[in-house]
């Protein structure tokens, strides 16, 4: 008998599983359909009782509102009652447009605000960049000033021979302009033994083309500044001074103007 029930039980529940399958597969049933059946079993009889009773309450209330507006307005009003419900919709206009222009003073307050913000906001983020790239330029400025002030020293410190070289790989290379700034921000005995080396041929007529160019230097420094004008010598203690060729000779050439990146020319030496 257990097993017969077990066996009945089991094609019982086959059988239920092969209606719902059909249900779904030949599109009697799906998610709505099983969503709204839910919801019909999910209230009570007497709680879906309750319900209908007060929508219907309320309709009733509403077509007697209705029914009561429909029958004030056609209703004739008295010329007093008239004044005063435009008076009280005028002042009602009143408050509007008073709340509205209120409104739009706050939205054009905040809107001024929010420029003035940005405005100030420009102006200091222009003024960090004014002054980053100023501080770059000085920075840049002072750098050259150094590495100029370096190369001044390495001739200084160079063999009177080897300084000469380097005078002549400038001079060969067009950059004449260099090699005065050069001899001229040099120490004035240090530059003299410099160009005292300049013996070989053709070095002579090279000296003096330098020296003229100094001398021009020295000449145009003072039209343009009233005084000499140029950088500090190497050598802090030497005093720079700008003379002739006939002064140069004597070991008294001219003081410093660094006007330019360090370029000495390449070599072991250097």
């Amino acid at each position: 008998m257990m097993k017969l029930i077990k066996i009945l039980a089991i094609a019982h529940l086959l059988a239920v599983i092969g209606f719902i399958g059909w249900l779904f597969a030949s599109g009697r049933v799906n998610a709505e359909r099983l969503q709204r059946v839910r919801e019909i079993f999910h209230p009570t009889i007497a709680q879906e009782q309750a319900l209908v009773a007060e929508t219907e309450t309320k309709a009733a209330e509403q077509v007697k509102l209705a029914e009561e507006q429909k029958r004030l307005l056609e209703a004739p009003m008295p010329r007093t009652e008239q004044i005063v419900s435009a008076e009280r919709f005028q002042q009602r206009a009143a408050l509007a447009v008073r709340g509205l222009q209120d409104e739009q003073r706050r939205l054009l307050d905040d809107l001024s605000s929010r420029e003035r913000g940005v405005t100030e906001r420009e102006e200091a983020l222009a003024k960090r960049q004014v002054d980053w790239e100023t501080s770059i330029a000085e920075e840049k400025e002072r750098q050259t000033k150094e590495q100029f002030r370096k190369a001044v020293r390495l001739l200084e410190a160079a063999p009177p021979k080897q300084g000469k070289d380097w005078i002549l790989e400038l001079v060969r290379t067009n950059r004449e302009d260099q090699a005065v700034s050069y001899l001229d921000a040099m120490n004035p005995a240090k530059s003299a033994a410099l160009l005292k080396a300049f013996k070989g041929e053709g070095e002579a007529k090279v000296a003096t083309d330098l020296l003229e160019r100094l001398r021009q230097l020295g000449l145009e420094s003072e039209i343009n500044a009233g005084a000499p004008n140029g950088a500090n010598s190497a050598d802090p203690a030497a005093d720079s001074a700008r003379t002739n060729p006939a002064d140069a000779a004597a070991g008294r050439p001219a003081g410093p103007t660094p006007n330019g990146p360090v370029q000495l020319p390449g070599g072991a030496g250097a």
